[in-house]
């Protein structure tokens, strides 16, 4: 790693801090201004959560297609996984607005890496769901989406492996958020290495371990309010969280 990389690193180790206030205050407060750039670039923000929607609706239906039905909620899981490398973009806009530097061009190259990570977790964490689906319930498929949800609703074993695959998708999950919460928008604007952006955004998220609760709870509840609805709140959701995240990031390492 380069000399201005590994200073980077050490400059930011000094930047990162705990934010004051009560923790649902602070989120108003990241999503106001995430809501500020999406209006001042509601085209792009309109399109960026309308292909993240397209690419739920197809996933959904190809899955439902190949009678996969059941593989629906651990694929939602692991797309959640991978959310913040889908908002780099984001980021990137609410960066300029802010008249802030890039990374350069090694960002691209770190991004990639970790992008890579989290794509291994979301795997680890889908290849855990079709073992648990086997333990429960063996290599037997089922008939379809409906099929599916009857199963895992309203019979013992269905409802056993919604109880365990939702404790370990959590671990996933918690993994996941706390490497890649801050690690992705501190590459499109530092020169740092990715491994050391994700130790940052773990360390971020365990001295200021309330507000990032509060911060994963508003994230889970919109995502899933996204899903009930088809998607469709997706398309103002999925920008508006990306931007709130650039000035999350803010708040922690900057200010």
């Amino acid at each position: 790693m380069t000399d201005d990389i590994m200073e980077a690193t050490r400059d930011l180790r000094t930047a990162a801090r705990q934010v004051e206030g009560a923790p649902a205050l602070i989120v108003k407060r990241w999503l106001r201004a995430g809501w500020a750039d999406f209006k001042a670039h509601p085209t792009l923000s309109t399109l960026y959560g309308l292909t993240l929607a397209i690419i739920g609706w197809v996933t959904i239906w190809a899955l439902a297609a190949m009678g996969q039905g059941w593989m629906i909620l651990p694929m939602l899981a692991g797309a959640m996984l991978m959310g913040p490398a889908a908002t780099v973009g984001l980021y990137r806009v609410s960066r300029r607005r802010m008249g802030k530097g890039g990374g350069g061009v090694a960002a691209s190259g770190q991004i990639f890496l970790v992008s890579v990570v989290m794509m291994v977790l979301a795997l680890a964490w889908i290849r855990s769901a079709t073992l648990l689906f086997a333990v429960f319930f063996g290599l037997r498929p089922f008939g379809g989406l409906t099929d599916t949800l009857t199963t895992l609703f309203s019979t013992g074993p269905g409802i056993a492996l919604f109880l365990v695959g939702s404790a370990v998708g959590g671990l996933f999950a918690a993994l996941g958020f706390a490497v890649a919460a801050f690690s992705f928008p501190m590459l499109t604007h530092r020169s740092i290495d990715g491994f050391s952006a994700m130790g940052l955004s773990f360390n971020a998220v365990t001295q200021n371990f309330s507000l990032a609760i509060t911060w994963a709870a508003v994230v889970s509840a919109l995502i899933a309010l996204s899903v009930l609805t088809g998607f469709l709140l997706l398309i103002p959701v999925f920008p508006l969280l990306g931007y709130a995240t650039w000035h999350a990031y803010v708040d922690l390492f900057e200010s």
